[in-house]
């Protein structure tokens, strides 16, 4: 049976960064091009005790669009259980396990990058969560703990199982400080026999080709990269995939953050939404000549005509024309489906 493994090369994958890649900003990043998304990543106790609340939570709404769930814990049971569940019930392509997240609050659970430590442990979870559904496994891992020693234990979790990994070029000792290793990654693709795919530091079609040449992967996942510039992935279906589905125009930068607002509160309701808003609009804010002060404005969101009033004041920071954004005419930009119909000016 096909699965997203049979897409064409280099896999795009928006990486399931905490916080940042919920269900609105993955539906934007789709539209401009991305192949996969990944969630925020989801505990397997609360899948397996809450499932009326989290499943939900989830996001799992993208149509036909490949979306993959991220599980973590480090109970290996578990893992089979939740697997099982978010396979019955969501409209998933995968299941990928989270061993790279590298707070203190995850790993002090003995969750996330703490599994680097046992790769016994992270195997037989690996093992077990094959064991809880049909879809492709996938690892989300860093380097190592404190030294980039994946290589070493990689091929385990193969032999567990996993159909694919996803590899951060830093340690967690490393947290995002310095720059991603890709050599390492490179290590790591040699010596095993399943996809691989390169994160950390991507941030261009430059970066991306320099990952791709120096590391051989199949795939890129793009993380903070694309946080405030989701036309990233346009580029790079452009650069790195000649794809002709995602033809350039030119859109209003302003309508872009519109459009992303409108979802984020059309999905979390008018509480929750201007919170979970702001991060997204600081990432936006970054080329501004007044982010500093647009970033602090931010502390006073607290409703729709908040985020209007806030955009207006990005839009004038750049004077009387605020840049154009180069997005693809594919799944409704530019017109009056999908993204509501951007001003195309």
């Amino acid at each position: 049976m096909s699965t997203y493994l049979d897409f064409p090369k280099p896999w795009l994958f928006l990486a399931p960064m905490d916080g940042v890649a919920d269900w609105a900003f993955r539906e934007v990043c789709y539209r401009f091009g991305a192949d996969i998304t990944v969630s925020e990543l989801v505990s397997v106790g609360g899948v397996i005790n809450c499932p009326q609340r989290v499943l939900p939570e989830i996001g799992a709404r993208h149509g036909a669009r490949p979306f993959i769930v991220q599980l973590v814990g480090h109970r290996p049971e578990e893992f089979r259980r939740a697997a099982r569940i978010v396979t019955d019930s969501l409209p998933v392509v995968g299941i990928d396990i989270n061993m790279g997240c590298p707070t203190a609050l995850v790993v002090g659970s003995g969750n996330g990058s703490a599994l680097l430590r046992n790769p016994a442990l992270a195997a037989e979870i690996v093992a077990a969560t094959c064991a809880g559904t049909h879809l492709p496994v996938s690892v989300k891992l860093r380097s190592g703990w404190d030294r980039p020693n994946l290589p070493e234990w990689a091929p385990l979790l193969e032999a567990a199982g996993a159909q694919l990994l996803s590899v951060h070029g830093r340690t967690r000792e490393q947290q995002f400080g310095g720059t991603a290793d890709h050599e390492v990654i490179a290590a790591v693709k040699r010596v095993v026999h399943i996809p691989v795919v390169g994160n950390g530091d991507i941030v261009s079609s430059a970066t991306a080709r320099a990952m791709l040449e120096t590391t051989s992967v199949d795939g890129l996942m793009v993380g903070r990269g694309a946080k405030g510039n989701p036309w990233l992935f346009a580029e790079l279906q452009a650069e790195l995939k000649s794809s002709d589905s995602y033809r350039q125009q030119s859109i209003s930068f302003g309508d872009v953050i519109r459009e992303q607002s409108r979802l984020t509160f059309a999905d979390q309701g008018p509480r929750k939404a201007p919170m979970a808003i702001r991060k997204h609009l600081a990432g936006y804010s970054r080329n501004s000549p007044s982010a500093a002060v647009l970033r602090a404005a931010l502390k006073t969101l607290f409703s729709w005509d908040d985020v209007e009033g806030w955009i207006a004041k990005l839009e004038a920071s750049f004077g009387q024309t605020p840049p154009k954004m180069d997005a693809p005419d594919r799944l409704g930009f530019g017109n009056r489906v999908g993204l509501g119909g951007f001003d195309e000016r």
